[in-house]
């Protein structure tokens, strides 16, 4: 009895896991490659800037705050995926911020898009938000097994979305050419 019990945790992370890296893989396909697909890839604009100067926008536009609600938005996931692997509330501040932090350099690196201090902040206060929202669901649902299950269920509805729209996306580019 012991044994299946173990069995099935192990199942529940394996797949939580699963999920997870499904996520990272989609953030940064959206963060680094702007959403592009393979033969879009080259036509990205290539730029290497660096802004170090918190919410600065060397050109006024109306999206600056849409821009920070996505980048908040998109790391939210980030922050509950880590917590349903039981990782320490630092620990996941910590992945978070460095996760970012890597993105932006590979966007300096790789030259797509421009490096930022705004996106670094406003992803690590997705991640915070992410945790906080598991905390939030944790003293509604009050059984951590039980909100487990549910936001694996969640996830595992969103990304065979996802995957389908993906999916989808890519016949109609294939079906054009």
């Amino acid at each position: 009895m012991e044994g299946e019990i173990q069995e099935l945790e192990r199942k529940k992370k394996s797949i939580t896991i699963l999920l997870f890296v499904v996520y990272v893989f989609m953030l940064v396909w959206i963060i680094l490659f702007k959403m592009a697909l393979f033969s879009e890839i080259a036509d990205l604009d290539h730029i290497r800037k660096i802004n170090l100067i918190p919410f600065y926008y060397d050109a006024e536009t109306s999206g600056h705050l849409s821009e920070v609600l996505q980048n908040i938005a998109i790391f939210v996931p980030f922050g509950i995926y880590l917590k349903m692997l039981r990782m320490d509330t630092k620990k996941s501040i910590i992945y978070g911020s460095g996760l970012s932090l890597l993105l932006e350099i590979l966007q300096f690196v790789i030259g797509i898009g421009a490096s930022d201090i705004t996106d670094l902040i406003t992803n690590t206060t997705g991640t915070i938000f992410g945790i906080g929202i598991y905390f939030m669901l944790l003293f509604v649902i009050r059984k951590r097994e039980t909100l487990d299950k549910v936001l694996r269920f969640f996830a595992c509805v969103c990304t065979v979305i996802l995957i389908a729209l993906i999916a989808f996306i890519l016949l109609a580019v294939l079906i054009k050419y």
